[in-house]
């Protein structure tokens, strides 16, 4: 006769896979890495059901505020103010660094930002990363947002207003950005990241990961594989990026190989591939200085806002 079998042999309900939903941007390049933890089965069906949420970033932040999905991507100074109206909102990992810049269209006198009071600037709307951190770099060099003229809508309104030429500049947003300049038609200057760079000396963050501490607290086991399964997505599209580009053209909307190449060269180095300690608390420093220059009401505990989810 044989043994009878060890408690721990009995299936329980841990097998069960835990489900994540995740929010994130259609059509754009901060998309591209969740796409690949589900597409190259970067995280274990066994461990995690994944679900991507795909929409533009101003409803995924209405969805996520109003806790219509658990988690998404989410901009840093957006993060902040949700914590402000007292939401318990987290923010558990970088996930891309900026890649915003401002694109003109060629031979219309717009080489410097001060040039763009006298245009209107297309942007993506308030609560995004690129308007936000617009209005912090203007701040920060003594400028205020609130003297330029915005169009506002979402990247592929924008990408057809500049290409019918009813707007002469815009924030820029990848991948629409390497699509109108791989056209030659257009310049790009006052890029973010560099800016950010000069006055700070680090990258500047884009977007983290984001959500509640109720929902760590149910599901923390599964939101760290979830979390790993995104900085080596990071590293998968580095030593595959022309597979993986090639792969999400209808995604990216990329039509011809120079389109390709651009894409390739501009949005491939974003993504972190481990812990991006510098750019979390790059993070951390954009949500500062936006309190000190009254872009937020207060400065919540960014102690509290930012997670690390390797502390256990």
């Amino acid at each position: 006769m044989g043994e009878s079998p060890a408690a721990t042999d009995t299936p329980t309900a841990t097998t069960t896979p835990t489900p994540i939903t995740f929010g994130t941007p259609n059509a754009a390049a901060a998309g591209v890495s969740p796409r690949v933890v589900r597409d190259q089965g970067l995280v274990s069906d066994d461990e995690i059901d994944l679900s991507l949420e795909f929409g533009p970033p101003p409803e995924l932040f209405t969805e996520l505020q109003g806790r219509a999905i658990e988690s998404s991507t989410f901009p840093v100074i957006s993060g902040a103010r949700l914590a402000n109206q007292g939401g318990d909102v987290r923010l558990l990992q970088p996930i891309a660094r900026s890649f915003n810049s401002i694109i003109a269209r060629k031979g219309v006198g717009l080489s410097s930002v001060e040039d763009l009071r006298e245009t209107t600037l297309g942007s993506m709307p308030k609560n995004t990363a690129p308007f936000t951190h617009f209005a912090l770099l203007l701040a920060l060099e003594g400028m205020d947002h609130e003297n330029f003229e915005f169009q506002v809508g979402p990247p592929p309104v924008l990408f057809g207003q500049m290409k019918k030429g009813e707007l002469d500049a815009i924030i820029g947003v990848e991948p629409f950005s390497t699509r109108l300049l791989a056209t030659d038609e257009y310049r790009e200057f006052f890029v973010f990241n560099d800016r950010w760079n000069e006055r700070q000396g680090t990258d500047m963050p884009l977007v983290e990961a984001a959500t509640y501490q109720s929902t760590i607290d149910q599901k923390r086991a599964a939101f760290d594989t979830f979390l790993t399964g995104l900085l080596e997505a990071g590293q998968y599209i580095q030593d595959n990026e022309r597979t993986v580009f090639e792969s999400y053209t209808d995604m990216l909307g990329l039509q011809t190989d120079s389109q390709v190449d651009l894409a390739i060269e501009r949005i491939s180095p974003i993504y972190p591939t481990e812990f991006a300690t510098e750019l979390r608390e790059s993070g951390k420093e954009v949500v500062r200085l936006a309190a000190e220059e009254g872009l937020l009401e207060s400065e919540p505990d960014v102690d509290e806002l930012f997670v690390d989810p390797r502390s256990g």
